[in-house]
């Protein structure tokens, strides 16, 4: 299917961001130097939604089980998953058009229609002015609603496979399994914990990093290059202050050939007009494997 989707482009130097406003104001890839870093549904290419007329469960999927398009790209969820009712997020936040507002070359605000109950969410994504190959998301939920709600932001970027995913975390025995049976793409190399997605075992983990510092490393298919895609929050709160009790997770799916690269942001109790924040920074340089190895030692 032809893609019609409306794009935008933030590029700096080699890295380039595309976005697409229309599907839930969506980062959909991290391009750099040619290479795309990030998964797009083949299924689901140049297709739209109208969340106010329902019916999302009529696009085409190969992920049976899961109740919502998988429209690929990087986005911002409502956290704890329980506040979805086991339907999916809410489509009016996930598969919606978000207004756009540039606010530089390098900087673009995007803010979702209100949900039925009275949340927004908004999204600015900027590329560094200073720093090459570095981008930074603003995540942002305002309750618009007249009652309190308990809410966080959870930032979920869909990655190609194969991917290795690696974060700071000294005890191998805090690693929780969510579902699925991951053992076999679980490794500890030094100080870190290593989530190897090269298959279609689908599971998911969780963890309360020792660091707000995470890597990917995504090899260049048909050489020994690879790109290394630095991740990081402002800061860790105690597992407690999170909707899933961790702050880290990731997942690996068996429908299609991605893995996601999820931070949490501390869960909060939001009067009206109240907003809960995350900021996730996103470091992208050339690597190949024995490096990036090397690194977590």
């Amino acid at each position: 299917m032809k893609n019609t989707w409306k794009e935008a482009a933030l590029t700096r130097g080699d890295l380039s961001l595309i976005l697409v406003p229309g599907i839930g104001g969506r980062l959909m890839d991290v391009v750099y130097k040619g290479h795309s870093l990030l998964f797009t549904n083949p299924d689901l290419v140049g297709l739209t939604a109208n969340p106010s007329t329902g019916a999302l469960d009529i696009f085409p999927t190969r992920a049976k089980h899961v109740p919502f398009p998988l429209w690929g790209g990087e986005k911002t969820w409502l956290a704890p998953e329980r506040y979805w009712q086991d339907q999916g997020p809410i489509p009016a936040l996930d598969s919606a058009e978000y207004q756009v507002e540039m606010l530089g070359s390098h900087s673009v605000k995007m803010t979702s229609p209100k949900s039925p109950d009275g949340l927004v969410i908004t999204r600015t994504v900027s590329l560094s002015e200073d720093i090459e190959g570095q981008f930074e998301i603003h995540h942002q939920i305002t309750n618009e609603s007249v009652e309190t709600v308990n809410v966080g932001c959870w930032s979920v970027m869909m990655l190609k496979r194969n991917a290795t995913i690696a974060f700071a975390l000294v005890d191998a025995t805090e690693v929780k399994t969510d579902f699925g049976e991951p053992a076999n793409n679980l490794q500890t190399v030094g100080k870190h914990g290593l989530v190897r997605c090269d298959d279609d075992n689908e599971f998911k983990v969780g963890v309360h990093p020792d660091s707000p510092v995470s890597f990917a490393y995504c090899p260049i298919e048909h050489t020994s290059k690879g790109v290394l895609l630095t991740s990081s929050v402002e800061t860790l709160f105690e597992a407690t202050e999170y909707a899933h009790e961790h702050a880290f997770e990731v997942y690996n799916s068996s429908a299609y050939p991605y893995c996601e690269l999820e931070w949490h942001g501390r869960m909060g109790s939001l009067a009206p007009q109240d907003s809960a924040t995350l900021v996730t920074t996103f470091h992208v340089t050339e690597s190949d494997q024995e490096t990036f190895m090397h690194l977590l030692l």
